[in-house]
């Protein structure tokens, strides 16, 4: 069985607490941009005593800059202005100020309730920064609606409706100090605890996206999710929310940001005690293209799928950048896209039971319940559809696998091999520990040990990977894919006198054979070969 190191209390809170300090020290570009926009509140509170502006850079700049982090993700909430106006009253100013800081470039992003954007947001740049410019806003739920009334609002109002307290911290502009409106905040982030500042349910039904984004920090910066707030994340009817009401395209960020955080594996439990399985790697179109029984079957697989990949990830990890193989994992974490399809490939597996007619399950989930790149599409599909038939039977007898049939097989992964063996790697292992594990509640910072019996399986499975390497090295075949084909159909149809027609594919197909087979071998020694095939 798999050892959880878990505290058997009902919260888990942090006992370390983090050196955080309460003043924030500006970049010489935040400086500048600091001093740009204070120079303008105060000319325009000049004119208006009775409404004097202030600034306030809001939410995860805030947090990143007491965490000790670099951020460029500057927003800022003005008191009684929308950004749209703020910005535009302030693009006038420069003008006559000193048209060398003139902002060309404004966009505003409209409001869209039914995919829960509920604010307009202005962005315009200072110095090579983005920067988003809103207003403070208050927001009201009537009973029946999901759907809130914004109006304008205070600055506790404003951090009342943040999804963490740590996220609900001020730096205003104007005086230059950190602004705490939850009492919470600070001293969340010292102890490394995520609550939400008002009751969690009226938090999530503000944004049900809220949830993966909790999880997210929590991942990203080890933190602990407090108990009621945990509590409200599982609830079926926040989890209906996140499947019906938010885009699949947010979905898919957050989703992103999980997996290629500093622990992908404590956000994964996460996902896995929520129960979010279904409501983020299944989307109900998929019922219209495959059977529903195998659908509901590789579904019911996920969690427990989930649940082994996420708890032997740190050690198939440790082992594997002790090995032979070591440089070409570090390859791998290095491309964050790259860890975002190893995820995706080990979490969707299950679904390789399910078959259509037409189309393959991974191509529509991916396109339909995730909007991902065609790019994630194109890759998470081929790991998981390609027979692994041929990287087995080496394993069995090496001799028994030519060249070519190692080198066809690679040549379905152009530019992604290595991601797909460290796939292929992993996935055997999953299969070899496929043990039940319980559910308990996801604590960060304590690690999840494998046995000695399981550890030597991981370890026997990187080995094999580790001689498969040696073998792919040995034989030339690492950048397969970029091999030409010694002939082409045109030159092909030339030599044996033939029209283009359906003989013409099997035939290059048998070129490309040949070739692997005789990396000396000439041209004209592989036209003689097809001749005879023919």
């Amino acid at each position: 069985m798999i050892n959880r190191v878990f505290k058997s209390s009902r919260f888990f809170h942090n006992s370390m607490k983090r050196g955080i300090p309460n003043v924030i020290s500006l970049s010489e570009t935040e400086s500048k941009i600091r001093n740009l926009l204070v120079d303008y509140c105060n000319h325009y509170n000049a004119s208006h005593q009775e409404k004097p502006l202030t600034l306030r850079i809001t939410g995860g700049w805030v947090r990143d800059k007491l965490l000790g982090y670099d951020s460029h993700d500057i927003d800022i909430a003005v008191n009684h202005l929308s950004g749209e106006e703020f910005v535009y009253s302030f693009q006038e100013y420069l003008k006559r100020k000193d048209p060398q800081f003139s902002v060309n470039h404004v966009h505003t992003i409209k409001m869209n309730p039914e995919k829960s954007k509920h604010l307009e947001t202005c962005t315009t740049k200072l110095y090579g920064i983005d920067l988003d410019f809103i207003n403070l806003r208050s927001e009201e739920y009537a009973h029946d609606s999901r759907v809130p009334t914004i109006e304008f609002g205070t600055p506790l109002q404003d951090a009342l409706r943040r999804d963490a307290t740590l996220n609900a911290l001020f730096y205003n502009l104007n005086e230059e100090k950190i602004e705490d409106f939850t009492e919470r905040g600070m001293d969340d982030l010292q102890h490394g605890i995520l609550r939400t500042p008002l009751p969690p349910i009226k938090t999530f039904l503000d944004d049900p996206l809220r949830i993966l984004r909790l999880i997210r920090f929590a991942s990203k910066f080890n933190f602990a999710i407090e108990s009621e707030t945990l509590d409200a994340m599982r609830e079926k009817h926040n989890q209906q929310a996140l499947s019906t009401k938010i885009s699949k395209e947010r979905i898919e960020i957050e989703l992103r940001k999980i997996l290629i955080s500093q622990n992908p594996s404590y956000g994964l439990q996460l996902i896995n005690y929520c129960d979010l399985s279904k409501c983020i790697f299944f989307v109900e179109g998929l019922k219209k293209e495959f059977d529903a029984y195998q659908l509901e079957l590789a579904l019911s697989k996920i969690p427990h799928q989930v649940s082994v990949a996420s708890a032997i990830y740190l050690t198939f990890e440790q082992l594997i950048l002790d090995s032979k193989i070591e440089s070409v994992f570090q390859k791998f974490l290095a491309d964050s896209d790259a860890r975002f399809n190893f995820w995706l490939s080990v979490i969707l597996h299950p679904y390789s039971i399910v078959t259509g007619k037409s189309k393959d399950i991974y191509n529509q989930y991916l396109r339909l319940g995730l909007m991902a790149k065609k790019s994630d599409i194109t890759k998470v599909s081929a790991i998981d559809l390609t027979s692994n038939e041929v990287v087995q039977r080496y394993f069995t007898n090496p001799g028994n696998v030519k060249r070519s049939d190692l080198g066809i097989y690679l040549r379905r992964f152009p530019g992604y091999m290595d991601l797909n063996l460290i796939v292929q790697c992993y996935l055997e292992c999953v299969d070899a520990i496929r043990v039940e594990t319980p559910v308990e509640i996801p604590v960060p910072n304590h690690s999840i040990k494998c046995t000695t019996d399981q550890v030597k399986t991981i370890q026997s499975i990187i080995n094999k990977y580790e001689s498969l390497y040696s073998t792919i090295k040995s034989l030339d075949l690492s950048e397969v894919h970029l091999m030409r084909p010694l002939l082409d159909g045109k030159q092909l149809g030339k030599y044996l006198d033939r029209k283009p027609g359906p003989w013409m594919k099997p035939a290059m197909d048998k070129v490309l054979v040949w070739q692997l087979d005789n990396p000396d071998g000439t041209e004209d020694e592989c036209i003689e070969y097809i001749k005879s095939t023919l």
